[in-house]
């Protein structure tokens, strides 16, 4: 009796016990219970790094779809898998002339073959060894469709030289694209004959055209050579001569024909000027001379320097002062207020063309050179900033007047 008691009384206490928990039969699936915010005890305890607690989580499509999306384009998976065929171009390297002496030209004749080469600038890159390249920019011609060509022209300065590497490097929008090399080409170098007066010219012929020669200044003669040459280059050209500084300029024409002027600043000891081509033609060395007679005292002759004392400034000024008298003439015997007007204008006129030159400075250590061109010959660098008249004034050289009297050329950004 007692152990049923105990039994019946165990039955009710699991019953009081059971009451307050939840069944899972009795769960609502819509009830959405709110979270919990947590104690301060457990935000303590809980992990500043949460990243870990997201890499079993799976996100369902809608989920995906409300994610904020890139700047990226959406690609599709064709296109994230097309296959670009890579550029292809072709270069072939031709050889003009199979032997040559030392500084005679030869040519290499470039074609450039490949798909969309009118989507790039194409760019000469040259390893050359003891050789000039006489033609630095180089364009492309299009001769058919995917196909261009240019011609360079080189010099060789020894028998040993030689073209290591000729390439073309394409570019697009500034960036490098490709580089393509052509097999390396350069004819046989024939070596020539020593001869001191050896201008380094091979050439099948080369004239002196004209031969002028003036004084510079109390210890130089400034002389100027005015050359023609076929089938060769001037470039290279100069005038053998101890303590002579020169330079050439303006250079004309092709491989064909060049014409040059060089310009000389020679000792006024020196009465004559020698020097020796090699002719292609002949085989042989041919000599060319000229007598140095200086043509006057001034610097008139050094490039057309001073204007003031021209002959043509001269018999200009000499007509506006007849025409200033002449109308007043009129003015005074006539009346003429026409007179009066036309001579206050000559006059005017007058006194603007007699002005002296501007002032101005030229930075120190400008180069001052004869002529106003590239690689003219430089015979004055001033050690300081110093004052000069202005005489002339061009797109890129001013022609100066030096306080000892001498006359010359230097760049506009030299001028303040």
């Amino acid at each position: 009796m007692l152990s049923r008691v105990f039994a019946l009384f165990f039955v009710l206490l699991l019953g009081v016990l059971g009451a307050n928990e939840a069944s899972v039969f009795n769960k609502n699936p819509l009830q959405i219970t709110a979270p919990q915010k947590p104690s301060l005890e457990q935000d303590k305890t809980r992990p500043k790094n949460n990243a870990q607690n997201f890499n079993n989580v799976v996100l369902s499509p809608n989920e995906l779809r409300n994610i904020a999306g890139s700047d990226e384009p959406d690609v599709s998976g064709a296109e994230l898998y097309e296959k670009k065929e890579p550029i292809k171009i072709e270069l072939e390297a031709k050889l003009l002339n199979k032997e040559v002496y030392i500084y005679e030209p030869f040519g290499i004749e470039l074609t450039l073959k490949g798909d969309s080469l009118a989507q790039f600038r194409p760019e000469l890159s040259l390893k050359l060894k003891n050789a000039k390249n006489l033609n630095p920019k180089v364009r492309f011609v299009d001769i058919a469709k995917n196909e261009s060509k240019a011609t360079l022209w080189f010099i060789a300065h020894s028998d040993d030289a030689n073209i290591d590497d000729i390439a073309v490097v394409l570019k697009r929008g500034g960036e490098f694209a490709l580089r393509q090399s052509a097999e390396s080409q350069t004819p046989l170098i024939k070596p020539l004959a020593q001869k001191d007066d050896f201008c380094n010219v091979v050439a099948s012929s080369l004239v002196l055209k004209s031969f002028k020669a003036s004084k510079f200044d109390e210890f130089n003669n400034l002389i100027t050579l005015e050359l023609e040459a076929t089938n060769a280059t001037l470039s290279e050209f100069k005038v053998p001569l101890n303590g002579a500084r020169g330079g050439v300029d303006n250079i004309k024409g092709g491989e064909t024909k060049t014409t040059a002027t060089y310009s000389l600043i020679a000792p006024s000891e020196a009465k004559k000027i020698t020097f020796s081509y090699f002719n292609s033609t002949k085989n042989a060395f041919e000599t060319i001379e000229a007598l140095v007679k200086p043509a006057s005292n001034d610097l008139s002759t050094q490039t057309s320097l001073n204007p003031v004392t021209s002959e043509f400034a001269a018999y200009k000024s000499i007509a506006v002062y007849v025409l200033i008298i002449l109308c007043l003439l009129s003015f005074m015997l006539w009346r003429s207020y026409y007179g009066l007007v036309l001579a206050v204008i000559f006059g005017a006129y007058a006194f603007y063309d007699a002005r002296p030159f501007a002032g101005a400075n030229i930075k120190a250590g400008s180069a001052v050179t004869i002529l106003p061109v590239h690689g003219s010959s430089v015979f004055y660098k001033p050690s300081s900033d110093e004052k000069v008249q202005v005489l002339l004034s061009q797109e890129k050289y001013t022609k100066i007047l030096l306080d000892n009297g001498k006359i010359g050329w230097v760049r506009n950004e030299n001028i303040k």
